[in-house]
């Protein structure tokens, strides 16, 4: 917001007004620079005798988002500061602002000119691979290791073979897993003939019923 200079009988209406008069309710304390004015007066609503209301007022012409109030002045407004800031405090902290910024942007470029990990490694030529002398023995050394392999895989095979096999003297050979079909008839029948031992401990008649089915007739009329 641009402030602009008050004029000469501006001034002097300022003047008059900050003059602390036993009969004036309320006086003027400050002015910042854009203008705003603030003022003491005493709070009816208040118990404390001591403490005193405090206000801005705005310039008329201002917008009320164009309005800024500086930190020194909210203070004093929320009773934090005691005194009010003065014209030149208020100017050395708008010259404080205006240097940080400059250091502020100064920082930044130093940071930027410095190379980061982010960054995209250059391109570079690839490394060749290192390649073996010794060729031949390489390949000789994998068809061992392949042979020796093949050699435990069969061996590996023959004894299962020989776990389910087994060599009569007629030459005919006889799984242990395998049974005949005379024996597994001899057991089921075993199985069959076996009684069963809860039959003779049922006492109830009412144990073995069982509930018709359903013939869908109807019922005869009585």
């Amino acid at each position: 917001m641009s402030s602009k200079a008050p004029s000469t009988l501006t001034k002097a209406w300022f003047r008059w007004k900050s003059l602390k008069l036993p009969w004036r309710k309320k006086y003027l304390v400050g002015l910042d620079l854009q203008g705003n004015s603030f003022w003491e007066f005493h709070d009816a609503l208040s118990t404390d005798k001591h403490r005193m209301r405090r206000i801005v007022q705005y310039p008329p012409s201002t917008q009320y988002s164009e309005i800024k109030i500086s930190p020194q002045w909210h203070q004093w407004l929320r009773h934090t500061r005691r005194e009010p800031p003065s014209l030149v405090e208020q100017s050395q902290d708008l010259v404080r602002q205006r240097n940080l910024k400059i250091l502020a942007a100064q920082a930044d470029a130093r940071w930027a000119a410095k190379p980061s990990f982010l960054d995209a490694p250059e391109r570079s030529q690839p490394v060749p691979a290192l390649e073996s002398k010794d060729s031949g023995g390489a390949g000789d050394l994998d068809g061992a290791l392949g042979a020796r392999e093949q050699t435990t895989a069969n061996i590996m095979e023959g004894q299962g073979d020989s776990a389910e096999k087994m060599q009569t003297p007629d030459g005919i050979r006889h799984r242990f897993n395998e049974r005949s079909e005379q024996e597994e008839k001899r057991t089921k029948d075993e199985n069959k003939k076996k009684e069963d031992p809860w039959k003779n401990a049922r006492g109830g008649p009412s144990e073995e019923w069982q509930p018709q089915a359903w013939t869908g007739n109807v019922a005869t009329r009585r």
